[in-house]
């Protein structure tokens, strides 16, 4: 698997991702102000030199606000993601490698799951155990972990055809020592990949899914919420929905750069999956 240099596109997706991770990282010095501090003499300010991003309908610093958003938001989505792409990995090599009965199982739960839109799944799921990290959490690896299982088994299923793996079968290697062996390593830049672009499409998710008060409550912070609260003022306090919502098109952008970007660097088999993994990564 030749590997190549990776495009500026992605060096700048690397490097927007890191910058958004150590600005979050760093919110509690980078914040002029509490996230949840209220100044009612400040209601609805314009951008100043106090208040860099302005202030909300309560008074609450927008810039503090959008900086502890994005600690949240991709502190779930990096949660998420590794969860949904851990399960998708297993669950597509097993099948590869047991196929028959294992393999239809797991085929069918993919299916059951593409058939209900995730935001109808949510509803049920939030609806019962309420709306806190844990069930987000779940809703959101429930949603996603699909699109790692079919890139992870179609390609594993190729793999496990060809002669050197039966030539492997025949010298006593059992189903652990071919994973570990031959499939997993065949797979790791399409899994890269992948996960990369999945991060994309689980943040927009959730964001989604603040956006329709579904998510994190009020009052902490969350793009998605954020951007809801604001739209109602965008024609007279734009600035409160149009701050984290650019943080939010940032971070989606960072992370298809990336992933792009990866998908680029190897071979043609994992480069042209990439296509594939843009293609459903949308998320309904």
């Amino acid at each position: 698997m030749s590997a190549r240099r990776v495009p500026v596109t992605g060096a700048l997706g690397v490097a927007i991702l890191a910058l958004l991770a150590v600005v979050s990282v760093l919110a509690p010095v980078l914040a002029t102000h509490g996230p949840l501090d209220q100044d009612l003499g400040a209601v609805l300010g314009p951008p100043s030199a106090r208040h860099w991003f302005g202030t909300d309908e309560l008074g609450r610093d927008v810039f503090s606000r959008v900086l502890y958003g994005g600690r949240l938001g991709l502190t779930v989505t990096a949660v998420a993601a590794v969860v949904a792409a851990a399960i998708g990995l297993v669950l597509g090599l097993l099948g590869a490698l047991f196929g028959g009965w294992v393999d239809a199982v797991f085929g069918r739960l993919a299916d059951v799951q593409l058939a209900i839109p995730t935001i109808v799944l949510a509803l049920v799921i939030l609806s019962f155990v309420g709306n806190s990290l844990g069930p987000l959490i779940l809703v959101l690896v429930s949603g996603s972990w699909v699109l790692t299982f079919r890139v992870i088994r179609g390609h594993a299923q190729s793999v496990v055809n060809r002669p050197f793996i039966e030539a492997a079968r025949l010298s006593g290697a059992n189903r652990r020592d071919i994973a570990v062996r031959h499939l997993l390593p065949s797979v790791l830049p399409l899994f890269t990949v992948a996960f990369t672009l999945n991060a994309s499409a689980i943040l927009l998710l959730e964001s989604s899914l603040g956006f329709l008060g579904l998510g994190v409550q009020p009052p902490t912070p969350d793009w998605g919420a954020m951007v809801a609260g604001g739209q109602a003022r965008l024609d007279t306090a734009a600035w409160t929905a149009l701050f984290p919502g650019a943080a939010l098109i940032l971070a989606i952008v960072g992370f298809q750069l990336t992933g792009d970007a990866l998908a680029e660097r190897f071979a043609d088999g994992p480069r042209r999956a990439g296509r594939d993994i843009t293609e459903q990564a949308v998320p309904r």
